[in-house]
């Protein structure tokens, strides 16, 4: 399952920058489909994921001999957040609504397992929570780098070779109520997927 993680991790990165540099049909299905299946790793499977426990031995007790209580619920809360710091970055990413406002929350949160993950790391120099914290920085300082690109900014990025898309875009976003903005910006869309 670790090996999984860090192939669909590897994959929604480069497929992100890949979307960004050159735009191909399908990328955004792709990328909301890995997402999607790392969220749900890391939502429902957290508890054995983060204590190397494999999944053919989730149902024998003796696996969790190791595991407290409290580290198991740790755990699972710490699957909760990654799940949604995953689910928000897609969000972010794709322009969606409240993608910047669920990625600030959940990089908050984020922020806060951190702070336990060290804390529990310094009191007990235990090889579960320097791995953890890997796990941790590297989800949360890729999901940083989105929360401080602006949509405007992904969107320039992304459209660089369609500067009347951006204008339109860009109209539409300062008044989203016009609905004359709202048509240009697609015919302006519809232009860049008839090519």
């Amino acid at each position: 399952m670790k090996q999984l993680e860090v192939v669909l991790g590897s994959l929604i990165i480069l497929l992100m920058v890949f979307s960004l540099l050159v735009l191909k049909p399908y990328a955004s299905a792709i990328l909301t489909l890995l997402c999607l299946f790392l969220g749900g790793l890391y939502f429902y499977f957290s508890f054995l994921l983060l204590n190397n426990i494999r999944l053919r031995h989730a149902f024998k007790k003796n696996s969790y001999d190791h595991v407290s209580l409290w580290r198991l619920l740790g755990t699972i809360f710490t699957g909760v957040v990654l799940a949604l710091v995953v689910i928000y970055a897609l969000f972010k990413f794709q322009s969606w609504p409240y993608g910047q406002d669920g990625l600030s929350i959940s990089l908050g949160l984020l922020i806060l397992v951190i702070a336990i993950v060290l804390l529990k790391l310094y009191q007990t120099k235990n090889v579960f929570y320097r791995n953890l914290l890997k796990r941790l920085l590297i989800i949360g300082c890729s999901a940083s780098i989105l929360f401080l690109l602006s949509y405007e900014q992904i969107l320039e990025i992304r459209y660089r070779d369609y500067p009347d898309y951006i204008k339109a875009e860009k109209e539409f976003m300062a008044d989203p109520t016009n609905t004359i903005l709202e048509q240009r910006a697609n015919e302006e869309r519809m232009k860049i997927d008839l090519k």
